[in-house]
């Protein structure tokens, strides 16, 4: 049965063999920047213990009633100046793919950018191949802009620009919170 999560700060603590394994498994990976790169534990302390020097915030992705680890999500590339940021996610915990858990990572994610930290707009990028996240991404309130090819190795591929402004995301968070009330607190 699906449950509500909450994200709360991924820690050193967290880095255990489970986590290493999702950064290294190419389904999980496939449309992340990680690509197929291998990480080792010490790559993934370094991450977090770099991070908020680089700006950016990392969440472990926590189910409310088990208590499951089952992924984590970030905001980076934060610009006060223009008030924008991005993010991204990853669910490492197959059993938990499907169902509202992707679309509950980006909406709370969202929540923190737009209410917290009084950002005005979230961009971002897809692949065009990625429908679930593509779907998922429009469920969630986000726009898709347009299509560029970016060269990624030896592949081309395409991505979609993506965009949500916080004005579009209220709106949508209050539909979201009306229809799923179970997964999506709205302030």
């Amino acid at each position: 049965m699906q449950e509500k999560i909450y994200l709360r700060d991924l820690n050193l603590s967290d880095i255990n063999q489970r986590y290493i394994s999702w950064v290294n498994d190419p389904i999980v990976t496939e449309y992340l920047e990680i690509g197929k790169k291998k990480l080792r534990y010490n790559d993934l302390v370094t991450y977090i213990k770099d991070s908020h020097k680089k700006g950016r915030h990392n969440y472990a992705v926590i189910t409310k009633n088990t208590k499951h680890h089952i992924g984590n999500g970030s905001i980076y590339e934060i610009d006060s100046k223009k008030k924008k940021f991005k993010i991204g996610w990853l669910i490492g915990e197959k059993k938990f793919w499907g169902g509202h858990y992707s679309s509950m990572i980006i909406f709370y994610l969202l929540k923190i950018g737009f209410i917290e930290m009084k950002l005005e707009k979230c961009t971002g990028g897809v692949n065009e191949k990625h429908i679930k996240a593509r779907m998922t991404n429009k469920f969630s309130g986000y726009r898709e802009i347009e299509k560029h090819k970016i060269q990624i190795g030896k592949k081309k591929i395409t991505t979609i620009k993506i965009e949500i402004t916080k004005k579009d995301w209220l709106i949508h968070a209050k539909l979201l919170h009306r229809q799923f009330p179970k997964f999506y607190n709205f302030l």
